[in-house]
């Protein structure tokens, strides 16, 4: 009776980690200036349109060598830095509750310039992928609050959850 215990919370136990589920996608990326030059993260970015509340990138960086911000598209087009909507000095991992483009760069000085920027394109499980995000001239969707998940990585590979609401467009 034992062995046979032994062969089914094997089998269940296999079968878990077997069955990935959507919640499961967990991208992740090292977050420094790249050295494959700027359009390093834009092509990574243009294989990989994420699903929200199924995917996630956890950006890897040493702590006080990079940071992470959330910003505008102008900001992020002209590598503004003073301004971010949101930033991190840790690693973290992302994940986005709401359709639509996210800007990411890090702030520190010239490494935005030097290609350290990602536009991630987030769409429905079940939806096409979403325009761009408009331009200053457009109108933009500033009633629309912006969520976002965020998990916070630690050195032990522990992350603790982090759950973030703004207002404002992108």
């Amino acid at each position: 009776m034992g062995k046979a215990m032994n062969v089914l919370v094997a089998v269940i136990a296999l079968a878990a980690v077997l069955h990935r589920t959507e919640a499961d996608r967990e991208y992740e990326l090292v977050w420094a200036i790249p050295s494959g030059g700027a359009g390093t993260y834009a092509a990574w970015s243009a294989e990989h349109t994420l699903e929200i509340n199924v995917d996630s990138i956890t950006f890897e960086f040493s702590s006080g060598e990079q940071d992470l911000a959330l910003v505008t598209k102008e900001d992020f087009d002209s590598c503004t830095t003073t301004n971010p909507i949101w930033e991190t000095t840790d690693p973290v991992n992302v994940g986005i509750v709401q359709p639509g483009t996210f800007y990411f760069i890090c702030t520190f000085a010239g490494h935005c310039a030097k290609g350290q920027k990602i536009a991630t394109n987030w769409t429905n499980s079940s939806a096409a992928a979403p325009a761009p995000c408009p331009s200053s001239t457009a109108t933009t969707y500033s009633a629309l609050p912006l969520k976002f998940l965020s998990k916070r990585v630690n050195k032990h590979g522990n992350k603790k959850k982090v759950s973030l609401t703004l207002g404002g467009a992108i």
